[in-house]
């Protein structure tokens, strides 16, 4: 009987639902990446992100290959972004074995994935607070930390405090922050759309362009009948009469100029303008410039999220509608195209989006080169900035007994150390190929009544012709020794560039005359930067040194490089400087 009552089956236990199959793959002081395995054919899936007992967040996983094996986020970045760095992640979780480069996760279903930005969230975690994430009440693994994270260090704020944050409206952003919902955050919705709205005015008046409400913006517009409490800027874009991506993006570039000139402060990205009213700074609008290729597809150069596309044959213009804050325009399409940017599923609200990890497509064809970019750089640069006195440079050129009474400055910008020489009683021809620059630099000049003795020309120093025939302008006065002067200009061009400069100058020079240059060497490659919205190169001081006496025949009667020699603000730049006469 004993035995008998030894092999007796043991009562059967309650069945349950299986638990999630997934992972939390990584998990940083910035970022969260995870993903989920369901039936195919599954509803939505969605996941939540806790505090403690504190819902933070919550996202719905997509469908599809949008992310790539663990890691993912270091091998996408967002175009002209630097990609993202192991170094965010917190250091008790690296290094990392590295997972499948497929989108492999050892499972036949469906692999469904999800993201979160976090970085606003740690001033409120303590020790003691449990991270998690979640799907259908069941707890994600954490890889290298197990159903939960504990944050190793004390924020300065409690989670009682976040969630009565949390009561008053504010929310987890796009971009990992803790802010008003944009839903409520009414002084916001009236500046951007007065900003929207002065843009979409000046397009249509100078090109005949629908600027129409795009990506996030768009997708409020569609979804929520007005804006997403957790996106964080305004879109918009228009869609270009041009056919392919270099001559949309030049395009683009001129739009920026022209914002420019009507007194607006405007970022030239690779992908897109961003435009601030400088009377309302902590506002911002973005422009994303499109256009219809020669297969009528509409092409998006910073990309999309879907994976169907809008043809120009059903392509309907715009219409008007009412929106928080004024009124805007969308397209006739409008979910064809959201459809597009940012996949079937758009219906599904994703706090946690990430075009790291969900772009699918992107025209980078049509991005903006550095040479447009920088362009529109010094333009915006020149309109927002100037100097009541001449450069520390322009001091020591000027102050030498030997120095021309005939100055050629090259990239002179607003005139600065050309209207300074002139004042000094010397003859100058400056060139920029910023004509914002060069109506500063004109402007300053007539102010400070020395217009007779300066001249300048709007010149582009990459176009070797248009050099020779500004610097024919500058050699034919006499048979008088002149200087070339560049301050600060050498590390904004490319090598390229520099050599087509440096051999017009050649070709120039007569017996007698000078070369006056400073620029910023490697040296001071890995310093802080006050300006660093513009291309910069950094090259060695020697070789070129080297590079002038040898190929171009100058004999050094000045160098040094050190700090010391133009600081500005807290920057103090390695510079080298150089007095040359051939």
């Amino acid at each position: 009987m004993g035995i008998l009552n030894r092999h007796r089956p043991t009562p059967r236990q309650p069945l349950t639902a299986p638990a999630p199959i997934g992972l939390v793959e990584e998990f940083s002081q910035r970022l969260i990446v995870g993903w989920v395995s369901v039936p195919p054919g599954s509803p939505p899936t969605r996941v939540v992100l806790r505090l403690g007992d504190l819902q933070v967040s919550a996202t719905y996983a997509t469908p599809g290959p949008s992310m790539s094996g663990s890691g993912s986020v270091l091998r996408n970045p967002v175009p002209g972004q630097p990609a993202p760095q192991s170094r965010l992640a917190h250091p008790w979780q690296v290094p990392m074995i590295a997972g499948p480069a497929d989108d492999r996760r050892n499972s036949p279903d469906e692999i469904r994935t999800f993201s979160f930005r976090v970085r606003g969230i740690w001033e409120y975690a303590r020790p003691s607070t449990p991270v998690s994430v979640s799907t259908g009440g069941v707890r994600l693994p954490i890889m290298g930390h197990g159903m939960f994270l504990r944050p190793p260090h004390r924020g300065r704020r409690t989670v009682a405090e976040l969630r009565r944050r949390f009561e008053a409206g504010y929310l987890l952003t796009q971009n990992g922050r803790i802010a008003l919902s944009k839903q409520l955050d009414h002084e916001w919705q009236r500046a951007v759309m007065s900003l929207y709205t002065r843009v979409r005015e000046r397009l249509s008046e100078a090109y005949g362009y629908d600027v129409f409400f795009l990506y996030g913006t768009l997708l409020g517009a569609v979804r929520e009948g007005g804006y997403i409490g957790h996106d964080i800027d305004f879109d918009a874009g228009y869609v270009s009469d041009h056919r392919t991506g270099p001559l949309a993006a030049a395009e683009l570039r001129d739009i920026a100029l022209l914002l420019i000139r009507d007194g607006l402060d405007v970022d030239c990205r690779l992908t897109a303008l961003h435009i601030v009213d400088p009377d309302h700074p902590g506002h911002r609008i973005d422009l994303f410039h499109t256009w219809f290729d020669d297969d009528g597809v509409l092409r998006f150069p910073f990309g999309v999220a879907g994976t169907r596309q809008v043809y120009e044959t059903e392509w309907s213009g715009t219409r008007e509608i009412e929106f928080p804050g004024g009124r805007g325009l969308v397209p006739v399409a409008a979910e064809a195209l959201v459809a597009q940017l940012y996949g079937e599923d758009w219906r599904q609200p994703k706090p946690g989006f990430n075009w790291n990890l969900d772009r699918t497509e992107s025209a980078p064809e049509g991005r903006l080169t550095t040479a447009m970019r920088t362009m529109a750089y010094w333009a915006n640069f020149y309109a927002r900035n100037s100097y009541a006195s001449g450069s520390t440079f322009f001091e020591f050129v000027n102050a030498r007994a030997d120095t021309p009474a005939t100055i050629i400055d090259i990239g002179c910008g607003d005139g600065r150390d050309s209207c300074a020489f002139a004042v000094a009683g010397r003859q100058v021809l400056g060139l920029d190929q910023s004509p914002v620059g060069i109506e500063n630099a004109a402007a300053h000049a007539h102010r400070l009544e020395v217009a007779d003795h300066c001249r300048f020309l709007v010149c582009d120093v990459a176009d070797i012709d248009d050099l020779r025939r500004a610097l024919d302008q500058g050699v034919e006065r006499g048979e008088e020794p002149l200087m070339f002067y560049l301050r600060f200009f050498l590390h904004a061009i490319d090598d390229e560039v520099q050599d087509g400069l440096l051999a017009a100058i050649d070709t120039h020079a007569r017996a007698g005359d000078y070369f006056a240059a400073e620029f910023r060497t490697d040296k001071d490659e890995q310093n802080s930067h006050v300006h660093t919205r513009h291309y910069r190169r950094f090259q060695n001081a020697a070789e070129f040194s080297a590079r002038l006496t040898g190929e171009l025949r100058f004999e050094i009667l000045h160098e040094e490089e050190r700090t010391g020699l133009s600081p500005y603000r807290d920057e103090d730049p390695v510079l080298y400087r150089v007095i040359a006469r051939r």
